[in-house]
């Protein structure tokens, strides 16, 4: 776990909407989240492929049954499609999840895709025999930045050991899996997550978001509404275009065409922290409920307005978080991401709201 601290627990105002008991995304009864993080050498970049490496890999597992045999609707919003993710082109003809979802960096999509399929087929001997092929879900950022991208460090058996160490939370976030060598308006980026409950007619349901934040320029950067980009005096070098992976999950009844609305929501969230999705992001959130394949009797769409509320408070916080929570890293060729300054953030946000956080 990070040593640093959230934006919640430091007293930021981060939405209306009350958080699960870890105010990740595994407050949606049955989620996993599992990592594999891979960090080695230092200094310059040695051909060919040997390091420094930042990267890793992230999964998460929507629910405990076995997803090819028991699916989940799922909807997928692409915001900006610069993005190299796999499995997309399902999931909006179909409306359904039916394997884990991995994340990693651009160029290592490949080896994890190689990964989950092994992951598949040992579930299931039917696949490819008696029964069709499952879909295939792996999205990624760019983390070249920091990392040897080139020497395509994740294999097929860091996605396995990833779907294997999946579990509950509280999870790590920052500098860890898929985000361990992410930039996030040009300061250190990486894993986010938050929750919240939503209580409508028909009882209490959670929903969680987790980000893959790699996205932005400090410029933009706007923290529980102050402009703390355009304030903070941190040394940046550089930007890569990069992406935005975001990851949402509901225990509520809810149809592929309502998930897909909710997943429009994320955009919300995302500009609630500064974003303009720029040229180059590949900005995606796919959106999955855990309620019964067979449940048909989803929630009326007039109360989907706390939802898309949750969606959008949840999306910024677990982008917030990822800044938060990141740790200053020094990756290939010198290159290096400084965390956020907490105290320097805390400051500003105080004098520009008169004194109050």
């Amino acid at each position: 776990m990070s040593k640093r601290a959230s934006p919640r627990s430091l007293g930021l105002w981060l939405g209306q909407m009350p958080v699960g008991t870890f105010n990740d995304i595994t407050d949606v009864p049955g989620v996993k989240v599992g990592n594999v993080s891979l960090i080695k050498g230092t200094g310059p970049l040695v051909p060919p492929g040997e390091g420094p490496v930042r990267t890793g890999v992230t999964a998460i597992i929507p629910r405990p049954e076995n997803l090819y045999l028991q699916p989940c609707w799922a909807g997928i919003e692409v915001i900006n499609g610069y993005g190299k993710s796999m499995g997309v082109p399902f999931i909006q003809e179909m409306g359904f999840l039916n394997c884990p979802i991995l994340l990693t960096n651009t160029l290592s999509v490949s080896d994890v895709g190689h990964g989950v399929v092994t992951f598949m087929l040992q579930q299931n001997p039917e696949i490819g025999n008696d029964a069709r092929t499952s879909n295939v879900v792996v999205m990624e950022c760019d983390d070249s930045f920091l990392n040897d991208i080139r020497g395509r460090h994740v294999k097929p058996w860091d996605a396995l050991l990833a779907l294997q160490r999946a579990g509950g939370g509280p999870i790590p976030q920052g500098n860890v899996g898929a985000g361990v060598g992410m930039s996030c308006y040009q300061l250190k980026g990486g894993i986010g997550s938050s929750s919240r409950l939503i209580k409508c007619q028909r009882g209490v349901y959670t929903l969680g978001m987790l980000a893959l934040a790699n996205f932005g320029q400090l410029r933009d950067l706007i923290i529980s509404g102050v402009p703390v980009g355009e304030l903070l005096s941190v040394q940046t070098v550089g930007y890569i275009p990069g992406s935005l992976i975001l990851i949402g999950i509901t225990d509520a009844p809810l149809s592929r065409w309502q998930l897909k609305q909710l997943a429009r929501r994320a955009s919300l969230g995302m500009a609630r922290t500064g974003s303009i999705s720029m040229t180059g992001s590949g900005d995606f959130c796919l959106m999955v409920s855990t309620s019964p394949f067979e449940n048909h009797h989803y929630l009326s769409d007039w109360q989907l307005d706390d939802f898309f509320r949750a969606v959008v408070e949840a999306t910024a916080e677990s982008i917030w978080n990822a800044l938060f929570l990141a740790e200053t890293m020094e990756g290939r060729k010198g290159n290096i991401r400084h965390a956020l300054p907490i105290e320097k953030t805390l400051q500003l946000i105080r004098n520009w709201k008169g004194g109050r956080v």
